[in-house]
């Protein structure tokens, strides 16, 4: 396990795929991690992404460049139908991690060229989450913020995790990362990798959907 891994995991997936509570995020997460290595593979770039497996892959590649700092050369690029991201700095690649984009059938990733507007350590969406009662009990998943509560409930939010807005509504932040797209329309990128980003890039920096 790598040291990225190690810090914070459990309250990181807490955001994963619109789970409102850590106890079952964690589950969730804990079940995907346990089936991937996220470690840092010892070959080239090239190597790695050339390997069969990188299409299903769900490690992350990093390289010397993830040692510099420069949030105004800095930028990440989204590759949609690889379903994977890429850091720069410094017009070098810094690092290849998996990412789970927007679901088809109106919940897609917008392509384009976009720039961060905010940052959070800790968020919850606006739109997505359950509804809970006067004791924090979830009551309902999946709900959805403008649906009508149940008597004695209110919304609750889902939790994301080193949220990164860049497009309207639609940002960057820890969540369940399979290996095609399923979320409302953000990029949800493992607990190691986000984190990373989050330290490397600021508001102003650039991200690349394509």
């Amino acid at each position: 396990m790598n040291k990225y891994l190690m810090i914070g995991t459990a309250a990181l997936l807490s955001a994963c795929s619109h789970e409102s509570t850590p106890q079952d995020a964690y589950r969730r997460g804990a079940e995907l991690e346990a089936a991937s290595h996220n470690k840092m593979v010892a070959r080239t770039f090239e190597e790695f992404t050339n390997s069969p497996t990188y299409s299903q892959s769900r490690d992350m590649w990093r390289g010397g460049a993830l040692g510099q700092y420069n949030p105004r050369r800095s930028r990440v690029v989204i590759l949609l139908r690889e379903q994977r991201g890429r850091l720069y700095i410094n017009d070098q690649i810094a690092m290849d991690f998996p990412v789970c984009s927007g679901r088809v059938g109106g919940h897609e990733t917008p392509r384009g060229t976009f720039r961060i507007t905010e940052k959070k350590r800790e968020h919850r969406s606006g739109s997505y989450g359950s509804f809970v009662d006067a004791n924090n009990v979830i009551v309902k998943r999946d709900a959805k913020s403008w649906q009508k509560a149940p008597k004695g409930t209110h919304f609750k939010g889902a939790l994301m995790p080193y949220w990164m807005r860049f497009n309207g509504a639609i940002g960057m932040h820890v969540g369940s990362v399979y290996r095609s797209g399923a979320s409302h329309g953000c990029v949800r990128i493992p607990p190691e990798a986000c984190s990373i980003l989050f330290e490397k890039m600021a508001v102003g920096s650039t991200v690349i959907v394509k």
